[in-house]
Parts: C-alpha cells; sequence; structure tokens
C-alpha cells in the first residue's frame, strides 16, 4: 500500500488491501473474544471447584485447629489467594500467546530481511529486560509484606463484621471503624508504594 501510494496515489489500488485488513480486524477480534471468553469460563469453573475441595477439607479439620487459626487467615486464603489465579489463568494463558506471535514473526522477518538489523533490533530487548529486572530483586521481601499486610487487613475486617453488634452495643463504632478503616488504608498504601518504586525501573 505505501508503494502504490508513493508511486502513483492512486488510493483505489490500495481498496483490495484495506478489504483484506478489515477481515484481519474482524478475525481478530472474534478470536479474542471467544478465546477470552472461553479462558474466563474455564477459569470459573476451576475456580469453584478449588473453593469447594478447601471447603470439604476445612469440614474435616480439628475444631480447635479452626478456633486457634484467625478467620481472616481462612478469607485470605479461600477467597483472596484464590481470587488471585484468576489473572493467570483468564488472561496470561490466551494473552500471551497472542501477544507475542507478532513481535516473534517480525523479529523472524527481519531476520530474514538482514541478521545484522536483526542483532540490533534485539539490542534495545536486552536493555530494557536488564533495566526491568531490577525491579525484581526486591520482590520476595515486598511479597511477604504485600502477603502480612493483607491478613491484618482481612482480620480487620473479619473483626469489625463479627463483631458490629457488640460494637453498637457499647458505643464503640468510631474506634472499632478506625482500626478497620486504617488497615484497608495501610494495605491499599502498600501496593501504592510498592508500584510507585517499580515505576523508576519500567
Amino acid at each position: 500500500m505505501i508503494r502504490i501510494l508513493l508511486e502513483n496515489g492512486d488510493f483505489s489500488k490500495c481498496l483490495p488491501w484495506c478489504g483484506l485488513l478489515l477481515i484481519g480486524y474482524l478475525v481478530k477480534s472474534v478470536g479474542s473474544a471467544w478465546s477470552t471468553s472461553m479462558s474466563h469460563t474455564a477459569t470459573y469453573y476451576t475456580l469453584r471447584d478449588i473453593r469447594k475441595k478447601m471447603l470439604a477439607k476445612l469440614s474435616r479439620v480439628p475444631m480447635g485447629t479452626i478456633l486457634d487459626t484467625p478467620s481472616g487467615q481462612y478469607k485470605t486464603t479461600i477467597v483472596d489467594r484464590v481470587e488471585g489465579m484468576e489473572p493467570t489463568l483468564a488472561h496470561l494463558i490466551p494473552e500471551m500467546t497472542a501477544n507475542l506471535l507478532v513481535p516473534v514473526a517480525i523479529a523472524v522477518y527481519i531476520f530474514v530481511l538482514d541478521w545484522r538489523m536483526g542483532f540490533a533490533s534485539l539490542v534495545t530487548t536486552v536493555i530494557g529486560m536488564a533495566i526491568m529486572s531490577q525491579s525484581g530483586k526486591t520482590y520476595a521481601v515486598r511479597w511477604e509484606g504485600a502477603v502480612a499486610v493483607g491478613k491484618r487487613m482481612a482480620n480487620a475486617i473479619i473483626e469489625y463484621v463479627g463483631g458490629i453488634q457488640v460494637v453498637k452495643a457499647f458505643s464503640q463504632s468510631a474506634g472499632s471503624y478506625k482500626k478497620y478503616s486504617g488497615a484497608v488504608e495501610e494495605n491499599a498504601q502498600y501496593y501504592v508504594d510498592w508500584m510507585h518504586d517499580n515505576q523508576k525501573s519500567f
């Protein structure tokens, strides 16, 4: 199309190519919607089955263990950690393959045209990955902190919801709510700070 336009500027000769582009875009859109729908359906069935098995296991755990374990920990495990699997199962698998296909195809094409140009194009990828990998060095420590702050928030939520009647009866709602809201804000601020630090390497 670029060659046609540069040679004589007759856009009518580009219409067949435009038609092919439109068909390709429609196929891509339909395929993307279909794959996303299938991956989400499979994911939610999987998460449902995991939670059912967790609850079945919980019914066989000794009562003493249940009483000794904070309720927020159960909420974190059954709700939050299982929910955390959704992006990987529903998005990463179908979208990663689609997003890698075009760059890989372009890289192969560039190498076919000229291997020197192919190696030169990889330099930016290597430099970019080296810079972004700096944020991964603190991931383990950051993740431990995220789990800890998440547990504190879950415990505060469960405690607040579970004791709301007692709190109201003794007119302690202000102090109890402050503890609950403080835990939620601490959790949010932790992730904001983590994201802020990662933006430098990104």
